[in-house]
């Protein structure tokens, strides 16, 4: 994951991958900078792809 996306999972922080593609797909609609909806719809992508193990073996940490 880049770092604007292991940001973007630092917001919506849950132990539950799928609780965090459902709040980042909730707040998607209150979205108005384009480039920020694509770094979400490919955060969304990525999770669905990923088994839980996966998810949680990632180290959200923000990154400046």
């Amino acid at each position: 994951m880049s770092i604007e996306e292991t940001n973007l999972l630092c917001i919506f922080q849950s132990d539950s991958k799928e609780k965090v593609i459902e709040e980042i797909r909730k707040s998607m609609k209150h979205i108005d900078d384009d480039e920020l909806v694509e770094s979400s719809v490919r955060v969304i992508e990525k999770l669905s792809c990923m088994s839980d193990e996966e998810f949680s073996g990632i180290d959200i940490e923000f990154v400046e």
